[in-house]
């Protein structure tokens, strides 16, 4: 009877706690997908043509085909490492669509029209076009292959799976893009589909807010990271001469923000060899960059230091909105926490919403009835057990006295019929084991038979 109470009572607790999620659920606003909110962390590791142990002269990859003006033009080399301050704030967000968000994950590689330069680095457009039914439908009916329309959405289907996981993950040749959330990847993808001209696609863009230092993250973990690595030392003139490409946690201390900016958009000469001299460089210009994109490149690398390590602990490299330089910090500075412009520490992470709490209550309420349920089967099946162990115990005492009393009986009687069995020659030639009879007359007579009368004997 407990045991049926207390399910009740906890099945009474977790309708009230699944109605109040519910309810919960229908006030809570909808929340539109935004990049604001995701966890910046560094760029960490080697980069992309190092990974593939790939020179930097024997690849197109992260090229525009624009270099620099000559150092006869540019005049004296900007100065570098001077402290300055930083352009835009942390806190703004800005408005990005599928072709910005193309420009500074894609276009280093892939181009402007998305074509590539084959045979290293492959064209998005045939993929892209994959994923239509329309056009599936007329390269088949181009080709002669007669395929129903379920059949051709199936395929589109797995060209769009496909097209998905390779930005996810990679491939052989293209680097993997785990920064990138599923809004700004429906984005780039809504994007990819007007490049390749599917029709209706100009009516399927997403804009995307972003934040100044979203922005920078983007542009140096799809774009800076293709050559330079997070970390290293930094090189001498004369190791730049031989081709060495500086890390870009030194990027902040070689160039102040300005001549980031020019390096970026504009190029800038650079000093190498032995004796020093002024020479164009090899990094490319990119052009389609603005100078506050560049900025927020600078900006990011500011805030967060590249590190070697791929695995980095999670306070120290988490950073969520940033606060306002006005904003008072409650609660100190966590230790490893980054701080944003004017010294203002990074906000922590924010807790939960109450809709997700309410979740978390209702899976406790299920786990806690789940565990009274098995407690109580146990405890039943336990007690049962006990029960029939004693009322089995007791049968067989009562069975066991009543056994022990009907030998005594029978015991009493084969002796008094002992003396009689042994004068008797008959019985001397029968088996031991045979039992004997109660009767008077069968006992008399089958003593008669033996030759002897038994005198005296009473049975009983």
């Amino acid at each position: 009877m407990a045991e049926c109470l207390i399910v009740g009572g906890m099945l009474i607790a977790v309708r009230s706690t699944w109605a109040a999620s519910q309810s919960a659920l229908a006030q809570a606003p909808p929340v539109r997908a935004s990049a604001t909110n995701s966890l910046l962390t560094p760029v960490v590791g080697e980069s992309w043509l190092s990974h593939l142990n790939r020179p930097f002269g024997d690849t197109s990859m992260g090229k525009t085909g624009r270099l620099g003006p000559p150092p006869s033009s540019s005049g004296e080399e900007p100065p570098r490492g001077q402290a300055g301050g930083l352009a835009g704030c942390a806190t703004q967000t800005t408005s990005l669509q599928g072709a910005d968000l193309y420009r500074l994950n894609c276009r280093g590689c892939h181009g402007e029209a998305g074509w590539g330069a084959p045979p290293e680095i492959n064209s998005i457009i045939d993929p892209v076009r994959a994923t239509s039914v329309p056009l599936v439908l007329e390269r088949m009916k181009k080709r002669g292959i007669d395929m129903s329309r379920a059949q051709a959405t199936q395929l589109a289907q797995q060209a769009q799976a496909a097209l998905v996981q390779r930005l996810h993950n990679g491939g052989k040749e293209m680097p993997p893009f785990p920064q990138l959330q599923e809004a700004e990847i429906r984005s780039i993808l809504a994007y990819l589909r007007q490049l390749a001209s599917i029709p209706g696609a100009q009516n399927e863009q997403i804009v995307v807010s972003e934040s100044p230092v979203r922005v920078g993250e983007l542009i140096v973990k799809s774009t800076c990271h293709i050559c330079h690595s997070a970390a290293g030392p930094n090189p001498s003139p004369e190791q730049l001469l031989e081709g060495a490409i500086p890390p870009l946690e030194t990027l902040p201390t070689r160039k102040d923000q300005s001549g980031l900016v020019q390096k970026v958009t504009q190029g800038a000469p650079v000093l190498m060899g032995a004796p020093l001299m002024l020479s164009r460089g090899r990094m490319p210009v990119f052009y389609y960059l603005s100078p506050d994109e560049a900025a927020d490149a600078y900006l990011y690398l500011t805030l967060y230091t590249p590190s070697e390590l791929s695995v980095l602990d999670t306070v120290a490299t988490t950073l969520h909105p940033l606060q306002s330089p006005g904003q008072p910090h409650q609660g100190g500075t966590a230790p490893g926490a980054r701080t944003g412009p004017g010294n203002t520490p990074a906000e922590l992470p924010q807790p939960s919403s109450r809709a997700e709490t309410q979740y978390v209550s209702l899976f406790a309420g299920l786990g806690l009835l789940a565990t009274i349920l098995v407690a109580s089967g146990l405890s039943f099946t336990l007690w049962e057990f006990r029960r029939l162990s004693s009322r089995n115990e007791s049968h067989a005492l009562a069975v066991l006295s009543s056994c022990m009393d009907t030998g005594a009986v029978g015991h009493a009687v084969v002796m008094k019929q002992a003396p009689c069995r042994a004068v008797s020659g008959w019985s001397r030639r029968r088996r031991p084991e045979q039992p004997f009879t109660n009767e008077v007359g069968d006992l008399a007579r089958k003593n008669k038979r033996g030759g002897r009368q038994c005198s005296g004997t009473r049975i009983g």
